[in-house]
């Protein structure tokens, strides 16, 4: 269908519009409905199964790491109960020792069957050792020094005293006998213990019936294989390195917190806690449990395992034993993530089976919402008679086909509306540019006026915001050498602005045929207009006459824009001077007029507000500053035609593209010497 455009002088042009875009009859599967219903159900059961899984993970992880720290208190309670009761045995038969050994003959036979029925009848006992000083028995009775210790197929037997060997300079004997404390000694292995690692508790001999501070006469020391100690924390055997037998890793420290039994065998007897603590910072905490004798449950980042661990520090009552339990988390919660990864796994394949049976329900209620969408796509090409499909149906399909069913009527109807307007829209196209040709043909051309070597250069244009519009100018001969002229702006734009444009222009020529002055002529044509005017539409008219001869120049306003006289030196000035009423609201006895004098180089300009009122993109108006600006910056010997097209350009480079709002109107005189062979 054709569209119909104006160009800028009004005439009526026919445009075809751009070419539509092309229809759509089939919406591919992965821009469906279904396809988008189905993956946004897909994702928000993705977001519910990880959500559910994190909320589940995150509760089970605590209380799993709850769990633990009880098992781990739980173990810790039973290991030093167990590991108390040991040391308690060791120190128990130690007791007994030393009790018989002062009380029996102290033949040498009896002494040693002493220390074989204690080995042999304490389990955790594996050596014992028994030295009674010198005059002991009596002042002539020797002492006696041996050391028993059950090696599995026999005993072995020594003697501790010897030309190479003396025990009075022993630390041990030095603590036990000479300061007379009984203790636990640090592990230790020599040949005597056969290179097996051994712990001994040593216990000061007295005489029966002395203080507890009198001084000793011998001292007792029975011997514990660390293996013993080992399977009472529930370590696994030495081995020569990192072994990680179960889960939870034992420690035992010694007295002086040397690690006796690790988890890594390269640091047992080697390390103590100070020693880990320098090394490792996070392990401070515990150094000041173990030191300060109390239990401590903590988590600290191993940097060896690149992860958290749970630790807990258990001091034997009564004893300078700690035990040390602890545990990787990411071991404890390795059960609970491999079953949370089984359960996303599990959930997302059954996300997947669930949309794809969704798949395969859905399409049966698609396709008929397909097909209706294919009818849709000829609708819009304008095959408005093809059978709608479904609209037998009762379901909301059905109800979907009756309303597309509906809009075809709808639409056949309106576009007959459309057709039969713009049939009319057409014709009143066609009218308004005949009456735009007939508005152009009844404004008059320029004259040109010569008188001697004088001649007056006349020229008007008008560009209408519409097809047609309210402005006009009039250029009236008279008198030889006179030339009255008009240039007006009615109050509306259109087709009644034309019509009243019409009739006031009419009226003007007509008071101008009778030579009337300006004022008078507008005063005449006041009386006229104001008559029959039920539409109380008016127009502001500038009307001038000039007399070539004399240059005289006379000018009377009907509340029209102040013209702009431009002197021989490209001065602008306006000329400015009392207006009366425009034309059209009440008859006016008289008008005030202008008397001035326009001499060869100097022109007059005229406008319409379409010029000062001329908006930009911003909606700044032109202005009157800018137009006294374009006039003086005008050529001095530039033509009435020229001064008025360059008027017009600055206007239009203003605007830059904007709208024009209103009519635009320039009128120009400009006069000249020509010598007279021109």
């Amino acid at each position: 269908m054709a569209v119909i455009v104006h160009d800028a002088s009004g005439a009526t042009v026919a445009a075809d519009p751009s070419p539509p875009a092309p229809v759509r009859h089939h919406v591919p599967w992965y821009h469906s409905l279904r396809t988008r219903l189905l993956l946004w159900l897909g994702l928000a059961c993705v977001v519910v199964l990880l959500g559910g899984t994190g909320m589940v993970y995150q509760s089970t992880r605590a209380l799993l790491l709850e769990q633990t720290r009880e098992e781990l208190r739980s173990l810790a309670a039973q290991t030093a109960m167990s590991l108390n009761a040991m040391l308690t045995s060791v120190e128990t038969s130690a007791a007994t020792l030393a009790a018989n050994a002062l009380s029996v003959d102290p033949s040498r036979s009896n002494l040693e069957a002493l220390l074989r029925s204690t080995v042999d009848g304490d389990g955790d006992v594996v050596g014992a050792m028994l030295i009674i000083e010198p005059g002991v028995f009596g002042p002539d009775a020797a002492g006696y020094d041996g050391y028993l210790r059950n090696e599995g197929t026999g005993y072995h037997r020594q003697a501790m005293h010897g030309p190479d060997y003396d025990y009075h300079v022993q630390p041990w004997w030095q603590r036990t006998v000479v300061r007379g404390q009984s203790f636990w000694s640090e592990p230790y292995r020599n040949a005597a213990t056969g290179n097996e690692m051994f712990v001994t508790y040593n216990l000061p001999l007295r005489r029966p019936g002395d203080p507890a501070d009198a001084a000793p006469v011998g001292i007792v020391s029975l011997d514990v294989p660390v293996r013993r100690l080992r399977r009472l924390l529930g370590a696994p055997a030495e081995s020569q390195g990192p072994v990680r037998a179960s889960m939870i890793e034992r420690v035992l420290l010694s007295p002086e917190r040397m690690f006796v039994v690790h988890f890594n065998s390269t640091v047992e007897l080697r390390q103590t806690l100070d020693d880990r603590a320098r090394a490792m910072p996070e392990l401070e905490p515990m150094l000041r449990a173990v030191r300060g004798r109390r239990p401590l449950l903590t988590r600290y980042y191993d940097q060896s395992i690149r992860g958290a661990r749970i630790a807990l520090i258990e001091p034997l009552p009564r004893r300078a034993w700690t035990i040390a339990l602890s545990i990787d988390e990411p071991q404890a919660l390795i059960g609970l993530q491999h079953n949370a990864r089984l359960i996303v796994t599990g959930g997302l394949f059954a996300i997947v089976l669930l949309i794809g049976l969704l798949w395969l329900i859905a399409r049966p209620i698609t396709r008929p919402l397909g097909a209706l969408t294919a009818s849709a796509g000829r609708f819009a090409d304008g095959e408005f008679d093809t059978p709608l499909p479904h609209t037998d149906r009762r379901d909301e399909v059905g109800l979907l086909a009756d309303a597309l069913d509906g809009a075809r009527g709808s639409i056949k109807q309106q576009m007959a509306e459309i057709e039969q307007m713009a049939g009319a829209r057409l014709r009143l196209d066609s009218e308004l540019a005949i009456a735009a040709d007939i508005q152009q043909a009844m404004l008059p051309p320029a004259p040109q006026l010569r008188v001697g070597e004088r001649a007056l250069q006349a020229h008007a244009l008008l560009h209408p915001a519409t097809m047609v519009g309210g402005d006009f100018y009039g250029f009236f001969p008279a008198e030889p050498g006179r030339l009255r002229f008009c240039i007006g702006d009615v109050s509306d734009k259109g087709v009644p602005a034309a019509l009243f444009m019409a009739r006031c222009l009419t009226v003007l020529e007509v008071a101008a045929g009778r030579n009337l002055d300006p004022g008078a002529a507008l005063a005449k044509a006041s009386v006229r207009l104001a008559e029959h005017n039920d539409t109380c539409m008016f127009a502001t008219v500038l009307f001038g006459m000039i007399d070539l001869d004399s240059g005289h120049l006379v000018l009377a306003s009907a509340g029209h824009e102040p013209a702009l006289l431009r002197r021989a030196d490209g001065q602008a000035e306006w000329v400015e001077f009392e207006a009366g009423p425009p034309l059209g609201f009440e008859p006016v006895a008289s008008y005030p007029e202008w008397h001035g004098r326009l001499t060869p180089g100097e022109a007059l300009l005229a406008y319409t507000d379409g010029i000062t009122e001329a908006f930009d993109g911003d909606l700044q108006a032109f202005g009157g500053d800018r137009l006294e600006r374009a006039i003086t910056a005008a050529d001095t010997d530039a033509s009435a035609a020229a001064l008025c097209t360059g008027i017009l350009d600055v206007v239009t480079r203003f605007v830059d593209g904007a709208a024009q709002s209103d009519d635009i109107t320039l009128l120009a005189l400009r006069v000249e010497v020509q010598p007279a062979d021109r």
